[in-house]
Parts: structure tokens; sequence; C-alpha cells
């Protein structure tokens, strides 16, 4: 027996008001097909829905479907040819509906198609074109476990129902066209990896602001300069999306060429001003920490443009340099130099205020919050990497409204370590190579058996998050330093950070999840770069170095 859809006029004004609603909280192109698929499956007698994308100028369709919509992550679009005999590829094609009240019809109508469904149930299905004058968008596809009747009130409402999808779905493509443009300046502009400089041990930590935007306008650099100098830098383009990211990239490219030319803080600082205030982006807000290194690594020579001073640990003594000059493009310097000795002990934090002000939290008050955390961290725990890691963690949530960067420095200790890497394939064998890997080494460098166990156990779990939820190669790196083990996994697959608030729930990695490595390492944290995620770990009470696995790096 045949029946009808729509019901009755409340109900159908019911169900459009909620779909309004969700349409209207969705803002990506994945929260879009999610809150369709699910509101569209509240319909009586929908069993399936699936949502496609025009994307490549007719070529091919993205296509998801409810079922692959039921979970958190994102969603895995898959391709449909835009030649396929399917009811979809017909409605996206020419424009119009397509409606198979019976399963018959849709036999009679998609040979292959309709036995397909058949298998499944389906006696009936309805293909909506989503498109505008100008565009076409996409299409929605229901399908029905009872034979319909499409009559002139449903397809009315059918109508509407592609009304009020058809504009959420096109500003959510449009938005993430324009964040890949984005996210790929950002890439290019953005440290891959931080370098591994003699005498110097550095660590960094950068999380974009707000909850759908994965691009703004901090930025930090370390630039390796003749003559063993090294600069480093914090800045802040204030907004996001293309424009911040345009700008950020000029001021990072400008900073990089006037240090070749004179490394000078001071220097520097007027050049950049200059270009910005040529520059004439109106409200256009940039500010600048930057320091020189000089061969002995003794000491940093900063300035400040704009910038929140810098937070200096070395011991007891936590405390903030002196505040330094204007922003740049504003024509007001000077911006006076200030010098911190790199003392043995001694770590130097350079910050966005994005760390330390929120809409809670005045500037101020952050700042003071900041020196009070630093000085509540352990010295063991103040190396640069778990520094950045640790303050990031206890001084920001999992989204925040402005950009979080910090860049932490210190002299490297006089100790000898022992390093090496792998390449890890993209497949489901990278667990067990790892594995080998890490106990080839490690046993090489008379690592305790214990130990070697424990750090065995956890770099499974960090192997298999990348290979599950990135499907790319990683890198596994180690590193012994006295009595310090610290294993990092980094993959390029630019996923969102995991972080500590996931630990309530542990299947969000994989299996046992973080929850493992939080138990039983002394201190781990994920980083997201421009390229990927690296998440690393450390195991104390690695014993005294011994030799060294072969093809492992040993520096001193």
């Amino acid at each position: 027996m045949s029946v009808g859809l729509a019901g009755d006029a409340e109900e159908q004004l019911v169900f459009l008001r909620h779909l309004s609603t969700a349409m209207g909280e969705a803002f990506t192109a994945d929260e879009v097909a999610r809150a369709t698929l699910a509101t569209v499956l509240t319909l009586p007698h929908v069993v399936r829905a699936g949502i496609a994308i025009d994307t490549e100028g007719g070529r091919n369709l993205h296509f998801v479907s409810s079922d692959d919509a039921t979970s958190a992550g994102r969603l895995q679009w898959c391709l449909i040819d835009t030649f396929a005999d399917v009811p979809l590829v017909d409605a996206v094609r020419r424009d119009r509906d397509v409606y198979l009240p019976t399963g018959a019809e849709i036999a009679r109508r998609y040979d292959g198609y309709g036995t397909r469904q058949r298998e499944l149930g389906v006696k009936a299905v309805a293909a909506l074109p989503l498109s505008t004058d100008a565009q076409r968008v996409g299409a929605l596809l229901l399908t029905f476990d009872v034979e319909q009747v499409f009559d002139e009130t449903t397809r009315r409402f059918l109508g509407l129902l592609g009304a009020l999808v058809t504009p959420a779905l096109r500003k959510g493509v449009a938005y993430q066209a324009q964040r890949s443009t984005a996210q790929q300046l950002q890439r290019n502009l953005m440290p891959r990896t931080l370098p591994r400089l003699d005498g110097l041990d550095l660590g960094s930590h950068y999380q974009a602001g707000g909850l759908h935007s994965d691009v703004g306008g901090d930025w930090y650099d370390v630039i390796e300069l003749p003559g063993d100098v090294v600069a480093v830098a914090v800045g802040d383009v204030m907004g996001k999306g293309t424009d911040a990211a345009v700008v950020m990239g000029e001021v990072r490219s400008a900073l990089r060429a006037y240090a070749l030319i004179d490394p000078s803080p001071a220097f520097v600082l007027q050049r950049l001003d200059t270009l910005v205030s040529r520059h004439a982006v109106p409200e256009q807000l940039v500010t600048v920490a930057y320091g020189v290194i000089g061969p002995a690594r003794d000491r940093i020579t900063l300035a400040l443009a704009g910038h929140p001073p810098p937070a200096v640990a070395c011991g007891d003594d936590v405390h903030l340099l002196e505040e330094g000059g204007a922003a740049l493009g504003v024509g007001a310097g000077p911006w006076p130099e200030q010098q911190v000795e790199l003392a043995a002990g001694t770590t130097l934090l350079l910050y966005s205020d994005g760390l330390v002000e929120d809409r809670g939290r005045e500037l101020g008050v952050g700042m003071l919050a900041l020196v009070d955390e630093m000085r509540a961290t352990p010295e063991r725990r103040r190396q640069p990497r778990d520094l950045c890691a640790r303050l990031a963690d206890r001084m920001t949530g999992p989204f925040t409204d402005d950009d979080v960067t910090l860049l932490a420095v210190a002299a490297a200790p006089e100790q000898t370590s022992h390093t090496t890497s792998v390449t890890l394939p993209d497949d489901n064998l990278a667990p067990g190579v790892a594995r080998r890997f890490l106990r080839g080494a490690l046993t090489g460098w008379a690592v305790p058996e214990d130990t070697i166990d424990t750090a065995e156990l956890c770099v499974s779990e960090l192997v298999t998050n990348a290979v599950i939820h990135t499907g790319t190669a990683s890198e596994l790196s180690l590193k012994v330093v006295e009595d310090v083990l610290t294993v990092s996994v980094r993959d390029s697959g630019g996923a969102d950070v995991v972080r500590a608030e996931a630990l309530d729930d542990p299947l969000v990695i994989s299996g046992r999840g973080l929850t493992l490595v939080d138990a039983l390492t002394s201190a781990w944290a994920a980083e997201r770069s421009a390229d990927g995620t690296t998440v690393w770990f450390e195991l104390d009470h690695a014993a005294p170095l011994a030799g060294r696995a072969a093809g492992a790096a040993t520096t001193a």
C-alpha cells in the first residue's frame, strides 16, 4: 500500500522549522550535510538518505550517506561519476526532481541500481536537485521502506525542504573553499618543524582560535642566520581567514629578509613598521616579539612592537620583561632592546595574547596568571617543549576565541644524548614497524627493559591513532637525554589536535586511547603544526647511555 510523506500542514511546518534551525546552526559543508541527513531521517518511512555536492564543475559528485554520518569525526565523502546511471546523478545533471514511487518503477528506470535497492528493502526513492538560478550545488537523496504517493502536496513539501538546504550547503561549500585557500597560505608560511640547533632547546605550540576557524593571524618563526646567529619571533595579525593569512605571510617574509640584512631587533622592527604603514590595511593591528641569539648561545636580545612581554623563568625567579614600543604600522617607534641571559636552567617564553586574554580574563590578569603557572611548574618541566604543552593545557580550553601561540627558548643542557628517527608506512603495518624500531634503538642505548615495554605499548597507541585518523605516513622520533626518554609521532594529516579533554572519552582515539598514554607516562601532549599533528610522551628513569643502535644518530 502506498502512503503519503508530508503529513498535515501543521506537521510540515514543525518539520521545516526544525530543519531551518538546524541549517542556521550549521557552518561547514560537513555540518550542513550531517544536520540535513539527521533531520530527514525523522520523516515517516525514510530509512536512508544521502547528500551530494557538485564541487568539480560537474565532473564528479562528492557524496555521503546517512550510514556514514553518524560518527562525531569528519565525514568521509566518496566520489560518484556524473555519468553513473543513478537517480541522484540525474537530479543534478538535469536539474529536476526524480520521483520513483514503487520498487517496480525503480527497477524499470535504473536496472542495476534497482537491484541493489531491492536487496536493501527500498520501496521508493526521491532525488532532489539543490540548485540556484546560477549554480548547481548538489542533490539530496531519500529512500523509503514503503511505496510512496508523490502527489502535489508532497512535492511542494520536498521543494521547500530543498530550498532550506540549498543556501546552507552553498555557504558551507564556499566557506570550505575559502578556508582551504587560507590553510594553504598558512601551511606554506608556518614552520613545518622547529630546527635542531646546536646549543639551543626549542619548543612551540599553536592552536587556532574560534570554533569554526582553522586559520588565524598568529605566527612564529625560528630563523638560522649567517655566523651561527639565530632569530626567533612571534607575531599576531588581527583577524582571521585569507586576509589575515596574507598579511601574516608578508610580515613574516619581510622579517626574514630584513634579518638577513641586519638582525638587530631595532633595525628589523623599524623596517617592518614602514612596511606595515605602507600596506594601508584599515584597522589591521600587527604586533611582533623578535629576538636574536648569538653564536655563544648565552643571551638573547629582544625588542617588542605592541606585543605582550615575554616571561623568563630561572629557578624561583619568574618574571615578565619590560613592555616594548607600539604596534607596527603606526610609526611610533623606537622599539627599545632588552637582553636576557640564557644561563643554565633559564627558559624564555614568547607568546601571543590569546594565551593570557579572553572574554573572561583581562590581559594584565592573564599575564600574572602566566607568571604564577610558570612558577608552579617544577624546574624539570620547564624544558621548552614540555613547558609550552603544559601552559597551553592549563591556561586555555579546547576552544578559544583567539589564536594561541607559544615559542620557548633555552640554552641546551650540556648532556650527552641519543636521537634517531624512522618514517613509518601509512597502513596497518606501521605499529609493528614502530615497535621493532623502538625496541632495537632503546636496547642499543641500554634503556631498562621495563621502560622499553612501556614505551612500546604507548607508541603502538600513537601510531595506530595516526594511521586510523589521517591515513598518512608518519615519523617516529626517539631521544634519550640523561634519565628521560622522549618519543614522538608526527603525522601529516592536518587533523585536529587531540587535547587532554578527550580523555573523558577514551574511545575518541582508538581502543584504550590516550588514557593509557596519560596513565603510563611522565608527560605527554599533542602539538598542531601547519602540516599535521605531533603527539609525544616522556618516560623517566631511563638508564645511563650506552652504545648506539644501528643507524642512530648521537649528538653531544
